[in-house]
């Protein structure tokens, strides 16, 4: 039997009243027990749980589940530390991860087929391991919060390897030294690092961000010219190019709209500008082995005071980057910085619809505490709104949460040769490839089309079945299950490992049906092994299963 994608679509998104509760719609509504309030928690905060470990959050309970979550400590899976200690990239500086990309050439030689081919491998090394680190820290690691939040930060901050071979070295360090090293931290620090990192000067082109040339410099630019080539045309073409270079407001607008105030707050267009000029300089000092460090260029600078939000920014008289250092601190703890990045937060982690009550407690956290995001996701967490039945089950999955939580629930066991990115490019959601710089988007309406639905139920069952190369669903997870017991109570076994919240009615007939289809054709002993791929796969592609 068949689910339609189009039915999961429908379902997952109306008001329902599945395992006897009342609607999300009724005010009555029934507090979540204890095993909801365990699901809920590893689906807000986790990409859902491991084999067991919905039971280990009931009976440890949720703040002490939190409370582990909540500090800066390496993961403690020995295998997913093993496969981590084996890339070559990822604790690298962007320095030297350039340096090893990077390939000799030898002047005058015409490169062979092969030597290109293994030119552009090695170039992908950062990228491939990035990617593949990433998806296996989701998977594996038992720090799920970190991982979670990390994706978050990851968009909200976004820079992405569609922006060509400059940015391939710099990622891996960004990853490790932007994100991972603030997600527990505060704020205004990742706001900082972010904004002296290679990775986002090259995303959002600020490195190619200058003072436009003045009519003296253009007029040195001709005369050398003209004295080198001894062409006039030359020397023409050499002063438009020049004129051409100057200020580039990309990465102002987006600090200001995407990664503090929000869209047309506390700023007008006089601000881009602006804050454009006093960013002018902060570039990367680049060479031939591509990539490598942040460096401020005065030459590159425009001089003098500059006004921003109504406010003076005087120039650096050591004629270093203490101008856009003194912006970024005066974003980092303003009114508007506090609000937007709280609503951000409670839109990820409650809801779609943030409730503005709590959206202005956690931005009061935020001004106490000087953005520490510690602070602010316990503020959420410790909320009635948090917890509210209204807010369950209420979010859908990205594709992303939903793939890596499909891997968790069953205990699949995956090596590196594993083809997962292909769902991942399929669905529209590849690890660091977001070329929008507001990255992907985590709420319902951008995820809910049929064409979606029908790829995630393909990954369904192909993850079911082990058509998926280099993952399979052990056995251990069918032996979670007791193989003795009354076939009809497989179904039964199999949804309370997979959907700990409890399956609607439409998912429940649908394994029914199954099951008894089988059992009716069956004429030797019934087999879990035979049976349990297909209802795994039905479950896996369930409406409940897309709910967060």
């Amino acid at each position: 039997m068949r689910i339609s994608p189009n039915s999961h679509r429908m379902e997952s998104m109306e008001p329902r009243t599945h395992d006897g509760f009342p609607s999300q719609d009724d005010p009555a509504a029934a507090p979540l027990n204890d095993r909801e309030r365990a699901a809920h928690l590893l689906s807000r905060l986790s990409y859902g749980p491991r084999p067991g470990e919905t039971d280990k959050v009931i009976e440890i309970g949720a703040e002490a589940w939190l409370k582990e979550q909540l500090q800066d400590k390496d993961p403690s899976d020995p295998r997913l530390a093993s496969w981590l200690s084996e890339y070559q990239t990822l604790a690298l500086t962007v320095k030297d991860c350039a340096a090893f990309t990077y390939t000799e050439r030898e002047r005058g030689k015409t490169q062979t087929r092969e030597e290109q081919r293994a030119e552009r491998k090695k170039r992908r090394i950062p990228l491939d391991e990035v990617v593949w680190s990433t998806a296996l820290r989701a998977v594996y690691s038992d720090r799920q919060a970190t991982e979670v939040m990390g994706e978050f930060w990851r968009n909200h901050l976004n820079v992405s390897f569609t922006k060509g071979q400059n940015i391939y070295a710099a990622v891996p360090h960004y990853e490790a030294a932007v994100l991972r090293n603030n997600i527990w931290g505060k704020f205004p620090d990742m706001l900082k690092a972010s904004a002296m990192h290679p990775a986002m000067l090259y995303y959002l082109d600020n490195h190619l961000s200058r003072r436009p040339p003045s009519k003296q410099e253009l007029a040195e630019i001709e005369r050398k010219t003209k004295r080198k080539t001894g062409s006039e045309e030359r020397a023409v073409e050499a002063v438009q190019i020049a004129s051409q270079r100057g200020l580039n407001e990309n990465y102002a607008r987006e600090l200001l709209e995407l990664h503090t105030l929000g869209v047309d707050n506390y700023y007008k267009q006089k601000d881009v500008i602006a804050l454009a000029e006093i960013l002018t300089g902060w570039t990367v000092d680049g060479g031939r082995k591509g990539s490598q460090d942040f460096v401020f260029k005065a030459s590159m600078h425009v001089r003098g005071d500059i006004k921003l939000l109504g406010k003076k920014f005087p120039e650096d008289q050591e004629k270093g980057p203490g101008q856009g250092l003194s912006v970024l601190k005066m974003l980092g703890e303003h009114k508007g910085t506090a609000d937007f990045i709280a609503m951000k937060m409670v839109r990820f982690l409650v809801a779609d619809k943030p409730s503005e009550k709590l959206v202005a407690k956690v931005a009061k956290t935020y001004r106490k505490t000087k953005g520490d995001l510690v602070a602010m996701t316990q503020t959420i967490v410790e909320s009635e709104d948090f917890w509210s039945r209204s807010n369950y089950r209420t979010k859908f999955k990205t594709p992303y949460e939903f793939i890596l939580s499909a891997l968790r629930v069953t205990g699949a066991d995956i090596d590196r040769q594993a083809s997962i990115g292909r769902y991942l490019q399929e669905m529209g959601q590849p690890i660091y490839h977001c070329d929008d710089p507001t990255g992907y988007y985590d709420t319902a309406d951008a995820w809910l089309d049929p064409g979606v639905m029908a790829l995630r139920w393909e990954f369904a069952t192909d993850l079911a079945n082990s058509k998926i190369r280099g993952v399979k669903i052990p056995d251990t997870f069918y032996d979670q299950i007791p193989h003795d017991g009354p076939p009809r109570l497989w179904q039964h076994h199999l949804t309370k490992l997979i959907l700990p919240g409890g399956a609607g009615d439409r998912t429940r007939a649908a394994l029914a049906t199954v099951t008894s289809e089988y059992l009716d054709k069956k004429k030797r002993v019934p087999d879990l092994y035979e049976i349990g791929p297909t209802l795994v796969g039905l479950l896996l592609g369930s409406p409940e299963f897309q709910q967060q």
